[in-house]
């Protein structure tokens, strides 16, 4: 047997076989580099949950989810977990996002109360709300105007910081290109955004809507990961679905896998039956 270590997995030799042509190894990655999201049968998809540290892009239709799944990773990982984390609302008014999310059992309010959970809420630097300071923004965990997410970034950083954050979700990603009015600018925020979140480790999902009218994909290629939702609405395979489109650094199923959406619960994802 051949034990091999790196900082990112402990590699299990299980099976060493040789043949003229090559060597070939089986290996268990360690689960503590791995952060569950707690979403039924989302974890098993990959290999044991997302790998740390990492910037996940869930995409998809209106409708599909992506704000549920979300949540439901932030409220996870709080409650299941004991890992702090940070929502941060980019488009959705927040006390609407409260009342919806209680429906499944995600008590944002409360996880806020605890000092568990930091809720920021940049929608409202959209409106020609009265100009707030940096002190007072982050007291109400409302980000000043005009608008700058460098600030929401740096609003984020010192909120995992002083909770102990290891995740956090930040909702929605095209909401950027409205707020700041040029995709240029949406694209190099994006850049910075991920760089930032990976360089104090947080584990982040971006959440983002398929829009026609949106031409540049930059978050595509700057996540370690893609997850699309969608809704199959004829056929044999009508309803919700999900698909691991990539995931660095772990082997994932690449099935489309039915799922539902339940009050009390949130997502479930099932086997593809493949």
């Amino acid at each position: 047997m051949i034990g091999l270590a790196t900082n990112t997995y402990r590699f299990v030799h299980i099976l060493l076989y040789f043949n003229s042509n090559f060597l070939s190894y089986m290996f268990i990655p360690d689960n503590s580099a791995r952060c569950r999201s707690g979403v039924p049968g989302l974890d098993d998809i990959l290999g044991g949950g997302f790998p740390r540290g990492r910037c996940i892009l869930v995409r998809g239709d209106c409708g599909t989810g992506k704000t549920i799944l979300g949540a439901q990773f932030i409220n996870n990982g709080i409650v299941q977990y004991k890992e702090p984390g940070v929502l941060v609302l980019l488009e959705q008014n927040a006390a609407h996002f409260k009342k919806d999310m209680f429906a499944f059992g995600f008590d944002i309010q409360s996880l806020q109360e605890s000092g568990q959970l930091v809720l920021i809420d940049a929608s409202l630097s959209r409106v020609n709300l009265e100009k707030t300071s940096a002190s007072e923004a982050y007291l109400h965990n409302t980000p000043k105007t005009p608008f700058c997410v460098s600030d929401v970034v740096d609003y984020v950083v010192a909120a995992a910081k002083e909770i102990g954050a290891t995740r956090v979700s930040i909702d929605n990603l095209p909401a950027l290109d409205n707020l700041l009015k040029k995709v240029e600018t949406s694209r190099d925020d994006i850049l910075y955004m991920s760089g930032k979140l990976r360089s104090i480790g947080l584990t982040s999902l971006l959440l983002c809507d398929n829009l026609k009218t949106r031409i540049d994909d930059t978050e595509n290629y700057v996540s370690d990961g893609v997850i699309s939702m969608e809704y199959q609405y004829s056929g044999p395979d009508m309803g919700r679905r999900l698909v691991v489109q990539k995931m660095r650094g772990t082997k994932h199923s690449e099935h489309i896998h039915p799922m539902k959406i339940s009050k009390g619960v949130g997502i479930e994802v099932f086997d593809s039956g493949v």
